[in-house]
């Protein structure tokens, strides 16, 4: 590598040149930085031979990012790496260059480099002393995320939520030379990481039936969904007006009588199995929120139940259809957004408004509060944690009372320590570790709300502050609401014109039997290619390994076809990444041997996707016949 520029001028236009390589976000992020400011923190010395080593300094203390030979230092590093093994790199440290330079130039072309940097000044450094341009160009797969990770974190998220994330679930972890300087940052950034991509890999999914089951619940609904009105008819309508989202925790039962005084002067979400609770206790929530699309949501929380009129039901279009159709009160359907199916639908029946939704139907509650308008929220019973005795819920709730085995798989999951909110750690599960995660992600994304825990005890909820519900109560519901949701809704619902609204089903039955014929047809795509790799196989046994490459190409190709924006991707994601996974633990595909290993792999997942398609086909009749038979009318 050419010796680094050695005055000011040539340094700032190499700045200048290495920056134009990164994507709008990172010079978002080093344009914030005053680089006059840099050389307070990075001092820069010459080796013998002119090559610059940095210094960084902090609190009084000088710490040395590179040895006396930093090309010696990185090329010692790099003996040590079994590169051809790792498919995907996840280096913490740039090491003001020298580790990284001399890893991407030994890196395969297809290994995918993720880089972490937390320390910006010298990552600015870096970039006045190395021509990196040339490096980028001969590997471009190379990611960068700087700063702490909650500088990066929304960026690093939607890196994962693409299908980008299917090459990442077999990272090798790399710690440059350096990065023990900091080791406290990198580790807290490591864990981060690792706990959103485990996140995002649950949020695939692992259950075709259950996708299947939200497909036909949402069919069964399409009908409710256009006699009643849309999530749109909610939008900011409770502006500043504070929502109490009221959960099934084991607090409840201390603070819930609070409630009371909440009527009619904030809106009260309820969580759906706390509405057991407070209906015992005389307290009508504003609205029940629905999540779930198992039976058991029905069975448990609506049959044989006669709920006021004055309750509305918000519940996800996936919920089972008898849900919506023993409540008397008024009712929204909403539909998932980021969800492919539930955002198809939406567009054919719906008028494009939706949710997130989250894993948790708190999540669903907040999201609500938060589309509604409404400011602050405040969560009750909401413990993310055991209560006293080990209590998973309300002792008046449905749990407790007649569903104990749900409590026994509850207590089967292994205890985890987390912090309080009153004491230093409470016991916990992974399970609630991971909804309370997903609900301060919420938090964090809605920065202009101000969120209130007023749960009796509990885990600590990042992005919140504790108070009492007597407080809360006394400081902001002082004002009648503007309007009843109920009384919102109904006005809303007149409103309608129902059977200009129903001509939509016509439009799903034309869509399911497109796609019908869609997914025949990628069901010939899978046969053909099986075909076509088995022969490949059988003829090319010892051979140098060129087509089973080419082969091995077009396979990637073809599979991303079930993961087009047209497609319904939820049904195939899940057998995608445990393919792409399998492929991943291979290392770098690189050899014949290992060709023949990913094309078998290959060969698995479209006898996968094949057995998919057809159980799409099939599902998609039963969906047109379950359809309302169209209305003819007459213009006499």
């Amino acid at each position: 590598m050419a010796k680094p520029p050695t005055n000011l001028y040539e340094r700032n236009e190499l700045f200048q040149k290495n920056l134009q390589c990164f994507p709008e976000y990172i010079k978002q992020q080093i344009r914030k930085v005053d680089l006059d400011e840099v050389g307070k923190w990075v001092d820069i010395v010459y080796t013998e031979e002119g090559y610059p080593i940095c210094k960084y300094k902090k609190d009084g203390k000088v710490k040395h990012i590179n040895s006396r030979n930093p090309w010696e230092q990185a090329k010692n590093w790099c003996n040590q790496l079994p590169l051809n093994q790792m498919s995907t790199l996840f280096v913490y440290g740039c090491g003001f260059g020298y580790p990284l330079i001399e890893l991407l130039k030994r890196v395969h072309e297809d290994t995918v480099v993720v880089v972490f940097e937390q320390n910006l000044p010298i990552f600015i450094a870096m970039l006045h002393y190395f021509d990196l341009e040339p490096i980028f160009r001969a590997h471009n797969k190379c990611i960068f995320f700087l700063g702490p990770f909650e500088e990066f974190s929304h960026y690093f998220q939607n890196l994962i939520s693409t299908y980008g994330l299917l090459y990442l679930t077999v990272p090798s972890v790399l710690f440059t030379p350096s990065s023990r300087l900091f080791k406290k940052e990198y580790l807290n950034i490591q864990s981060h990481v690792f706990e959103r991509l485990t996140q995002q890999i649950t949020a695939f999914g692992n259950d075709h039936y259950d996708s299947l089951l939200g497909l036909h619940n949402m069919i069964q609904n399409a009908e409710i969904v256009l006699e009643n009105p849309y999530l749109s008819s909610l939008k900011d309508k409770f502006t500043n007006v504070p929502a109490f989202i009221v959960a099934n925790g084991p607090s409840l039962d201390q603070n819930m009588h609070e409630l009371k005084r909440v009527k009619g002067k904030g809106l009260i979400l309820c969580c759906e199995s706390a509405i057991v609770p407070l209906m015992k206790n005389g307290i009508k929530p504003d609205a029940i929120c629905v999540l779930e699309r198992t039976p058991e949501s029905y069975l448990y929380h609506f049959q044989n139940k006669k709920y006021p009129e004055d309750i509305t039901l918000l519940a996800l279009a996936v919920a089972d259809p008898r849900t919506f159709a023993s409540f008397a009160g008024p009712k929204v359907p909403i539909f998932r957004s980021f969800e492919s199916t539930s955002e198809w639908i939406n567009r054919i029946v719906g008028d494009g408004s939706g949710l997130y939704a989250g894993l948790n139907v708190s999540h669903l509650a907040y999201e609500l509060a938060v589309y509604m308008g409404a400011n602050p929220i405040v969560f009750v019973g909401q413990n993310f944690a055991y209560g006293l005795d080990g209590l998973t819920h309300s002792k008046q709730s449905k749990y407790t009372e007649d569903v104990q085995e749900y409590i026994e798989k509850v207590k089967s999951l292994p205890i985890v320590y987390v912090e309080g909110n009153e004491d230093s750690f409470v016991p916990s599960n992974p399970l609630w570790v991971e909804f309370r995660k997903g609900l301060e992600r919420l938090i964090e994304q809605t920065s202009h709300v101000t969120v209130i825990n007023a749960t009796e005890g509990g885990a600590k909820i990042k992005g919140t502050t504790c108070d009492t519900l007597t407080n809360v109560i006394e400081k902001y519901c002082k004002a009648s609401l503007p309007y009843r949701l109920d009384t919102l809704l109904n006005e809303s619902k007149k409103n309608l014109d129902i059977s200009t609204r129903k001509n939509k089903i016509k439009s799903l039955r034309i869509e399911l039997i497109k796609y019908m014929d869609i997914y025949r047809a990628l069901n010939q795509l899978t046969s053909e290619r099986k075909i076509i790799v088995e022969q490949l196989l059988e003829k090319d046994k010892y051979g140098a390994g060129q087509e089973l490459r080419q082969e091995f190409e077009q396979n990637n190709k073809h599979i991303m076809k079930f993961l087009h924006r047209h497609v319904h991707d939820q049904f195939f994601q899940q057998v995608i990444m445990f393919g792409y996974h399998q492929m991943n633990e291979l290392g770098v595909i690189n050899t014949p041997e290992k060709l023949r290993y990913a094309l078998q792999i290959q060969m698995e997942l479209f006898d996968n996707l094949c057995v998919i398609c057809k159980s799409l086909i099939r599902n998609f009749q039963i969906a047109v016949e379950k359809l309302p038979l169209e209305e003819t009318t007459s213009n006499e």
